[in-house]
């Protein structure tokens, strides 16, 4: 293999030749099934990954791995993950500049040496304040108490 793969470019290719799938799905019922279908092929794939490494606190031994099938089942993960990022039209220059800065903000948060998962989140809808798409307001940076964008009211404090 040689050259620059385009993960994304290539999945609708597939999507359109074998299933005769175009981007975007304008009808909502079949946006409906076929976000349901992937998400819950996705899930199911990542149970099948669980059976190929010893995990199980209860069981002996632990710490294996069957190395060649667990990488078989992520990368069936990621056919089903890059379906859904066709459906949201995600490019693979948006999806490479969205994970760079999601690590970015993840290095930042690990080096910060205060991040607990929880104190820097929205009240209301669970968001990280540090997340690159995350509107919500800190109490602490407004006038108003602690504001939601997602959820669109303004929480007590």
């Amino acid at each position: 293999m040689s050259g620059t793969w385009n993960w994304l470019a290539s999945t609708r290719a597939l999507q359109a030749e074998y299933f005769n799938r175009e981007f975007p799905i304008t009808d909502p019922d079949e946006l409906a099934d076929y976000v349901t279908e992937n998400h819950s092929a996705a899930v199911v794939e990542l149970s099948e990954f669980m059976q190929e490494v010893g995990w199980k606190p209860w069981a002996t031994p632990r710490g294996w791995v069957n190395r060649d099938a667990a990488v078989g089942e992520l990368v069936d993960v990621a056919h089903f993950l890059a379906n859904l990022l066709c459906v949201l039209d995600v490019t693979d220059t948006e999806w490479e500049t969205r994970y760079r800065t999601k690590q970015e903000v993840n290095r930042n948060r690990m080096r910060s040496g205060t991040y607990d998962g929880v104190s820097g989140k929205c009240p209301n809808c669970g968001r990280a304040y540090d997340d690159p798409d995350t509107i919500c307001v800190p109490a602490s940076q407004s006038l108003n108490g602690a504001m939601c964008a997602f959820t669109r009211i303004a929480p007590t404090n």
